[in-house]
């Protein structure tokens, strides 16, 4: 594949066009893909946290997978399709739920559902590319309840240290001076830890947010909260006076969790976390855009089919994003 070639596809490969024929995706070109597809022994992947393909053996594909369903403290073989099973007894609870409140009432499970699937994507941009397991929840009964309970429950989740977005973190450092020690823990398989919650459930990460909330608040009634401390879902930003202050913090969270943390410290005075990079100076902390090393630096090929609203809007949100990520000019 040609470097030129490479973004036209990626383009073309994000479009719906029905009937539409198009002047960049060749017959040739579709042949080749569709003969790739019928290969069942290289399975074609999206990349983790990146616009990029995968092909690997299916031997490899479903040996890493065994790997993981193997774990029977969290996975089990089932005997029939549970399917009706669970939505009977989702039924029975909301049914329960409704006759003890006025407040809010949930939908009964009505239709034809079916089990969710398990898939997984390369971690390309990690040593030795671990994966990334989704189970996909929305063919399943208790999809549209967990959206639900999702927007009920959000508010009640302990936030006082909670990022929603790399803005709320922004601001957060903004007044930071540039002393210290910068660190970032991250939590070990968050979500394959969490009992009946898996990435892929809209309950994922709110289970997610309220267990380490409710961590934080044993671990800084305890322990001095370090001067500046911000947590988007499980990675964790952490500014402190020292390196034993950063090790104490360590211990802490190891003690009151049932989670295991990595702690990376800041290289050459820079530490990215979420799409910031920041960098410390004497005065003060320096934000610009973060892009990691296998970001391919493709998004939109300007001479696609795309149409000029997309590709202006593309181009916009660029620029937003360095404007606010970028502490300078």
């Amino acid at each position: 594949m040609t470097d030129a070639l490479q973004p036209l596809l990626l383009a073309e490969a994000l479009m719906d066009r029905g009937s539409y024929l198009s002047g960049i995706y060749t017959k040739e070109m579709k042949e080749v893909a569709v003969d790739l597809k019928k290969r069942e022994e290289i399975p074609v992947r999206r990349a983790d946290k990146t616009a990029a393909f995968v092909l690997i053996s299916t031997l490899e594909y479903f040996e890493k997978l065994a790997a993981i369903l193997s774990n029977v403290s969290k996975f089990e073989r089932l005997t029939k399709n549970p399917t009706e099973e669970i939505k009977h007894n989702a039924n029975r609870v909301i049914t329960a739920v409704n006759a003890a409140t006025n407040a809010t009432h949930l939908p009964p499970i009505q239709g034809d559902y079916s089990l969710g699937y398990l898939y997984r994507n390369e971690k390309t941009h990690k040593e030795g590319n671990p994966i990334c397991q989704i189970i996909s929840q929305t063919p399943a009964p208790t999809y549209a309840l967990a959206k639900r309970l999702n927007k009920i429950l959000t508010p009640y989740i302990p936030s006082r240290y909670c990022l929603t977005s790399s803005v709320e973190f922004l601001e957060k450092i903004r007044d930071s001076s540039g002393a210290g020690t910068m660190v970032s823990l991250d939590v070990e398989s968050l979500f394959t830890n969490m009992y009946c919650v898996a990435m892929g459930s809209p309950l994922g990460v709110l289970f997610a947010n309220f267990y380490m909330g409710e961590t934080e608040e044993r671990v800084f009634s305890q322990h001095r909260c370090p001067r500046t401390y911000g947590r988007y879902i499980d990675d964790i930003f952490v500014q402190a006076d020292c390196e034993d202050e950063v090790e104490a913090l360590w211990q802490q969270f190891l003690q009151h969790s049932a989670l295991n943390f990595t702690v990376e410290y800041s290289s050459d005075d820079r530490l990215p976390f979420l799409d910031v990079l920041v960098t410390k100076t004497n005065q003060k902390l320096v934000t610009t855009v973060y892009t990691k090393a296998t970001n391919l630096g493709l998004c939109l090929n300007g001479d696609s089919e795309c149409p000029a609203w997309f590709k202006t809007t593309t181009v916009r949100a660029f620029v937003r994003r360095a404007l606010s990520h970028c502490s300078t000019w």
